[in-house]
């Protein structure tokens, strides 16, 4: 694609693969252009294979492409792995000793006119008089050098970035020099022609969906965060650790999710808005936990961060396989409201909007992210405006009051307020314990209510591209930003995303049949989760359907193979 580079850094868990890619994806960053940064790793601490894809443009980019310009490998199975993913007239850069390649790809780099460079780094750390540690950074200087990059970008990012740190900074900066000055191999251009974006980005922000989650939370008056580590959630756990100095937040990591999950019911029954994050296995014991927030109708936030695979699955990978256990989960018949976010902006403005959701409805809110959106570093521009809190209060007689919205009064239990009672029995409007037929259908209708009342008040789904457009995919999550990537030069296709996913607003989707749109539906899940929901709700069945489900994400290669076939 045009005004578009990539660069995949690999080898061994615990080779430092991850802070290379960070590292250059700021100085990147930093020196005027838009990136985007994937990464890929085992759930192993060594060993095994990981990669840190970062690409740049001078415009937006939201998703990477399988092909990359520059590949940069510290082991050789690594080296093995992602040789035949170099574009041709790319150059593949790496410090494995006595390497030898396979026939195979002997002539995968005849025929695509691929350079080798092999860099013996532990010698020139040693040279330099540095750990051979500092090696890494010989790497990541040459192929500074190679973009033809200024140095004192990179060298002021590492310096920022290890500043706190035990680290020789003056051995740091001599392997810096030492990488950027290696010699290239002669007559080598790789014709970077790019222009930088318009306006300071240099200013702007790296941040992944978790971190955005994270300053949503806390633009959103949440006072407390419970949860059990587990990819790809955890770094929001570490985010707000971090910070709940700054922040006055709770931050509590239980010993399993069944706690998490009930540690935020009782802090949101108190008043107090608090989270939980996790995903699937933890999401599964949280079940009893939903089950209870929907009778008692007290506010309940839970972000799923989606991985693929059922039991343990493919714990470090991507997919979107999880809106049904999202939509069904917990037992009995109650409202909820399921969220997806597809990138950093959207997980700020949505963790706001759930918040919002789940105490003005007094109802389980669930919002989906993938470990793709969780873990992916998104280029933002600036923290958007905090949303306005509305903590829907509201005092009065019987907190269970039968309304035609089926939203009763609900107020913070405290000293000269009414008292009421709070039971995860079936009740009347007072709270009291009830097994009488009339009440019970009675109460179950109130609650029900609320969902006709949320589908009103819900956004409609966000059309991206031309009217025009022949084709539109429909979907959810990361999908969009592999679909924009392909629509910047495809005026073709557009895309139909579904922020708020339950109770969904399919009219969007109808009129656009009757408007003779082809529909696509595109889920990175095997059995189109999204368009079951659509059939149920709605009795329409899209025709044409793209799904993966190998652990991956879409990336921009599949949509164009696809639109091909």
């Amino acid at each position: 694609m045009k005004n578009r580079f990539a660069i995949k850094f690999a080898g061994q868990s615990g080779q430092g693969v991850n802070t290379l890619g960070e590292l250059l994806a700021k100085s990147i960053k930093n020196s005027g252009y838009q990136t985007f940064a994937y990464r890929e790793y085992p759930s192993i601490i060594k060993g095994g294979y990981a990669s840190y894809q970062i690409d740049f443009s001078n415009t937006e980019i939201l998703a990477s492409t399988k092909q990359f310009n520059i590949l940069v490998s510290l082991a050789s199975e690594a080296l093995h792995k992602y040789i035949f993913g170099l574009n041709k007239g790319g150059i593949v850069v790496h410090s494995v000793n006595d390497f030898d390649f396979t026939q195979e790809e002997i002539e995968y780099i005849k025929e695509n006119k691929i350079e080798v460079v092999y860099i013996d780094i532990e010698a020139i750390a040693e040279e330099n008089k540095a750990p051979k540690i500092m090696g890494n950074v010989i790497l990541l200087s040459y192929v500074w050098s190679l973009l033809a990059f200024d140095l004192r970008v990179l060298e002021k990012v590492v310096k920022d970035t290890f500043k706190n740190k035990n680290i020789d900074m003056e051995a740091e900066i001599r392997c810096l020099k030492a990488g950027y000055s290696y010699e290239k191999p002669k007559g080598y251009n790789l014709n970077i022609d790019i222009p930088k974006v318009k306006g300071n980005w240099s200013n702007s922000l790296l941040l992944t969906a978790n971190d955005a989650i994270s300053l949503g939370a806390i633009s959103a008056g949440c006072r407390a965060y419970y949860a059990y580590p587990m990819t790809p959630s955890t770094s929001i756990l570490q985010t707000l650790g971090k910070t709940y100095m700054k922040t006055g937040m709770l931050v509590k990591q239980a010993e399993s999710e069944i706690t998490a999950a009930q540690l935020v019911m009782g802090s949101m029954y108190m008043g107090t808005r608090a989270f939980t994050a996790t995903s699937g296995g933890g999401f599964d014991l949280m079940s009893e936990t939903i089950s209870c927030a929907g009778i008692t109708e007290t506010p309940l936030l839970i972000v799923l961060g989606q991985r693929s695979g059922p039991g343990t699955g493919v714990p470090t990978w991507t997919g979107a396989s999880d809106l049904n256990a999202a939509l069904y989960t917990g037992h009995g018949e109650f409202p909820r409201c399921v969220l997806s976010c597809s990138d950093a902006n959207d997980a700020y403005e949505l963790i706001q909007r759930a918040f919002n959701i789940a105490e003005k409805y007094q109802i389980p809110v669930i919002l989906l992210t993938e470990k793709q959106s969780a873990e992916s570093l998104f280029n933002v521009r600036d923290i958007p405006k905090a949303i306005k809190i509305e903590r829907s209060l509201k005092e009065g007689k019987e907190r269970y009051e039968i309304t035609e919205s089926g939203i009763s009064p609900r107020w913070i239990p405290s000293k000269g307020k009414p008292t009421y009672l709070v039971n995860s029995d079936e009740h009347t409007p007072d709270g009291v314990s009830t097994e009488e037929p009339a009440e019970i259908v009675r109460m179950s209708e109130k609650r029900m209510r609320k969902l006709l009342t949320l589908k009103e008040d819900l956004p409609e789904p966000i059309y991206w591209g031309s009217k025009d457009a022949k084709k539109v995919f429909v979907g959810f999550g990361t999908t969009k930003n592999t679909i924009l990537e392909v629509m910047k030069e495809n005026e073709d296709i557009a895309y139909l995303q579904y922020q708020y996913i339950y109770p969904l607003k399919f009219e969007k989707i109808l009129s656009l049949e009757e408007e003779g749109k082809s529909l696509i539906l595109i889920e990175n899940n095997q059995n189109g989760e999204f368009g079951q929901l659509v059939k149920k709700e709605s009795g329409y069945e899209f025709k044409e359907k793209l799904f993966k489900f190998d652990s991956r994400p879409f990336f921009v290669e599949d949509i164009l193979d696809f639109l091909k076939s």
